[in-house]
């Protein structure tokens, strides 16, 4: 079953997780804190549990527990500086902050 197969992710080296590492503001208030604990991938909203991320294709992440995904947007020099969260047919960016 494709659909299945999709939403196993792709396996992705610590050292490559450990780039999207830190706090991203949504909105005054509002973070999503990203953390990597030994080779997966975590990301925990203000006030919510914390969830793993799989990854889908370089920079993109999903949510199993909810229907999201995670974007990583890159600056001109190839660093990470912001997200873009897709959940409920909203896109939202978040600068990183930490």
């Amino acid at each position: 079953d494709i659909k299945e197969e999709e939403k196993k992710g792709v396996s992705v080296p610590a050292d490559t997780l450990k780039q999207y590492v830190g706090e991203y503001e949504l909105a005054l208030g509002f973070t999503i804190t990203i953390s990597v604990e030994q080779d997966k991938i975590f990301a925990q909203a203000t006030g919510q549990e914390k969830f793993e991320l799989f990854n889908e294709k370089p920079d993109w992440f999903f949510l199993k527990v909810v229907e999201a995904k995670i974007k990583f947007v890159k600056d001109a020099g190839g660093v990470i500086n912001s997200l873009v969260l897709y959940q409920n047919g909203q896109e939202v960016e978040g600068a990183k902050i930490k």
